[in-house]
């Protein structure tokens, strides 16, 4: 079974090479006898083939080198054409030229006539060692220039073919295929043309009209350039082809100089072509249906749909273009690289043979695998195929979902951030789009007409969508602008959504600020009720006690206590007014310090030891821990000690008796740290951060002694010397501490 099994195999391999081989060989074998065919007639007309052109282009070269020769020197195609005429003048250089500046470009076409003079040049050098030439002189008629070995003035080709000239034909049984002569009078004028071949027609008059032409007159229009160009004068140009020398020519590819629409037309090969392909494709579509052959299944044929159509596409334009270009059908480029770096003819044949069989073998085995990928369409029923072997099906949405992604990106391009990179990815989509339409051929003018279409669409919708963010963005604003700061923006803002988050920022900044207002008039209005009350307290008293000096019976020491009141009174009214006026500076930052270096350890010492009697009148334990070493710092000693003082007595007011005080000092690489903690004789229910404000007080009845400016003055003192003062509240324990920066 399995022998038969393998049989079997072998066979399809025989069949598959064969289906392939055969239309391979048939269009080795056919194509070179179509084409030699069609070289045949060209015999029948010269009249609009290339070759007409070419021989003209011939004499103004064959003209241009003569000019050179007799200069003895390199002259520029410009010099040599446009001339007055004269070979002895156009000797004269171009730059020393004073008729130039009549013209309104002339080094432009200076430069354009010199890659035209190249192109003749190399055309006339394919031409030159297949066909014969003669330059004559018009008088004489004697040989000027020519290419002919053993020539003498009476051998010349315009005195051999006169004969035929006069006729317009050539003789049956001459050895050229064909004979032209160009005879140029005086100034350039063209007296007489002639073109001989084996049978009569226009072709002479062709020519005349040629050679009559401007080569040039296209300068006009494009450089605003009038000046004449210079024909040949008083010249014959004869040049003639053997039919040796034309079936050569042919064969080495340059059969199209022969060509005209009447033989240059190869439908017929690609109507063969079409043909043996179909006959190929159909043995693919066939041959799976012979079970025991079990083919048309195998992983080759199980190729996405993407990558056959791209290969058929490919294959069949190779195939087009090969056949429909003459100059391609004749080349032999294996066989002329192979001969001239001297390998001998016979191989050389043989190869060019093997790569022109190897070429067809190549297009109708793409043909046969083509369909038959194709075919499992019908077995496998359309959707079916399209589920599995059709990659823009499973990538669809994928696709989808990256453009969706793309498109939804570029929504939401952040403003903060470089746009380059969101440039790049659209320029970049927009290069890959426009790169597969241009590889569309024709077909991609109408593909792009859709694209342009699609792109106005797509633009036009983001676009709106920017608009209506936009929208979003300036009704946002102009809720702000009407005070409504708890505004929200419930939509996606797109690219304008980091402006969101600025929004939210002025909304905060916005209402802090009226919160900050809010608590300053009512700082001011307390500041003011605050002031009254305390400086009416005292005054009040000092006007009762006055009102009671003033009786006459009034007993001696009634007197001296009165006036003691008074003065404590008094004392107070003046320390309240003080500390007015060193709030009021501290605030406006207009103190002048007297910054010195300082031991701080021994201020606070300093400062304990002046409130001793006080400390011992209450009834708390002060705790000390300061360092044995000298702290120095760069501070205000007078301010400082002011600090120091006020905290101080601010701890024997409202310390709970009997309680612990602790007075630490921390001294670290980077600063300095003083704390001081006590318990409150009183439930702590302010704000730890509004106490240091001005004339507020931890006792809100206000009936201790004090200003209500003591911590006020010590945080202004402190921070006026760069100093951080903060306080702290832990249910009961009150806490403050103070820190100085060492490197301040």
């Amino acid at each position: 079974m399995d022998t038969k099994l393998k049989n079997y195999h072998k066979l399809t391999a025989v069949i598959m090479a064969l289906v392939i081989l055969l239309p391979s060989l048939a269009m080795m074998v056919i194509r070179p006898h179509y084409i030699r065919q069609q070289n045949n007639q060209t015999d029948s007309s010269y009249t609009d083939s290339e070759l007409m052109y070419q021989l003209i282009k011939d004499c103004y070269v064959l003209y241009g080198e003569e000019v050179q020769n007799e200069s003895g020197k390199a002259l520029r195609p410009y010099d040599i054409f446009f001339g007055t005429g004269s070979k002895q003048e156009t000797e004269s250089d171009f730059d020393n030229d004073k008729e130039d500046s009549e013209y309104s470009d002339s080094e432009s076409v200076a430069y354009d006539m010199e890659n035209r003079y190249d192109d003749w040049e190399s055309d006339f050098s394919t031409l030159r060692t297949y066909m014969e030439y003669d330059v004559l002189d018009t008088e004489d008629k004697g040989i000027i220039d020519t290419n002919r070995e053993s020539t003498d003035k009476s051998h010349s080709l315009y005195q051999s073919l006169s004969r035929m000239r006069s006729t317009g034909v050539l003789d049956k049984n001459s050895e050229y295929a064909f004979a032209a002569f160009v005879e140029y009078g005086k100034s350039g004028t063209v007296k007489s043309t002639a073109f001989l071949s084996h049978q009569k027609d226009n072709a002479s008059q062709m020519l005349n009209e040629i050679a009559k032409q401007n080569p040039v007159e296209d300068y006009e229009d494009y450089y605003n350039f009038q000046k004449p160009f210079q024909k040949p004068s008083e010249r014959i140009y004869c040049f003639a082809m053997t039919k040796t020398a034309m079936a050569a020519f042919q064969e080495d590819g340059y059969a199209d100089f022969f060509l005209t629409d009447a033989n240059g037309d190869s439908d017929d090969l690609i109507v063969l072509f079409l043909a043996l392909a179909g006959f190929v494709a159909l043995v693919a579509l066939l041959l799976p249906f012979i079970k025991p052959l079990e083919t048309g299944d195998e992983k080759i044929f199980h190729v996405p749909f993407e990558f056959v159509a791209t290969a058929g596409i490919i294959g069949m334009g190779t195939a087009a273009a090969v056949l429909s270009d003459i100059r391609a059908l004749n080349s032999r480029s294996i066989y002329n690289v192979l001969t001239s770096i001297g390998a001998p003819e016979d191989i050389s044949n043989v190869l060019q043979y093997v790569w022109g069989l190897f070429g067809w073998i190549f297009l109708f085995t793409l043909c046969y695998w083509v369909v038959g990928c194709l075919r499992n369409i019908f077995t496998m029923g359309v959707k079916q195929y399209i589920r599995e072997r059709v990659l823009t099906y499973r990538l669809w949405p994928w696709l989808c979902k990256i453009c969706r992604r793309t498109y939804d990106s570029l929504l939401h391009i952040n403003l903060k951030e470089d746009g380059n990179r969101a440039l790049l990815k659209i320029v970049l989509i927009n290069f890959i789009i426009l790169g597969v339409i241009s590889m569309m051929w024709v077909f991609g003018i109408g593909v792009l007409v859709f694209y342009s279409i699609g792109l106005f669409f797509l633009l036009r919708k983001y676009l709106r969508k920017i608009q209506g963010q936009y929208e979003l963005l300036l009704e946002a604003t102009n809720e702000l602008a009407k005070g409504n700061l708890n505004g929200t923006i419930p939509e996606d803002l797109g690219v304008f959504e980091p402006f969101r988050e600025e929004i939210t920022k002025i909304q905060n900044g916005f209402s802090k600020a009226v919160e900050e207002e809010v608590k300053s008039t009512k700082m001011k209005t307390d500041l003011i009720t605050n002031v009254s009350h305390d400086l009416k307290t005292p005054l009040t008293a000092i006007i009762t006690y006055v009102d009671l000096l003033k009786q006459k019976d009034l007993p001696e020491d009634e007197r001296n206590r009165y006036i003691q009141i008074l003065d404590q009174k008094a004392n107070r009214l003046k320390f309240l007014i003080e500390d007015l006026f060193e709030i009021s500076k501290a605030t406006s930052k207009t103190v002048t310090l007297n910054i010195m270096d300082i031991d701080i350890v021994s201020l606070l010492r300093q400062v304990k030891l002046e409130l001793q009697d006080k400390i011992a009148a209450t009834d708390l334990a002060f705790r000390w821990q300061l360092p044995e070493e000298k702290v120095i710092l760069p501070l205000d000693s007078q301010r400082t000690y002011r600090v120091f003082e006020n905290l101080l007595v601010n701890i024997t007011k409202y310390a709970m008796p009997g309680t612990r005080v602790y007075i630490n000092m921390e001294n670290t690489e980077n600063h300095v740290k003083i704390s001081m903690k006590n318990i409150s004789a009183t439930e702590l229910d302010f704000n730890p951060n509004e106490i240091t404000e001005r004339f507020v007080r931890g006792d809100s009845s206000r009936n201790t002694e004090g200003s209500g400016l003591g911590l006020a003055i010590a945080k202004s003192f402190t921070e006026l010397q760069g100093g951080r003062l903060e306080v702290f509240t832990d249910a009961d324990l009150f806490t403050v501490e103070i820190t100085f920066l060492k490197n301040y």
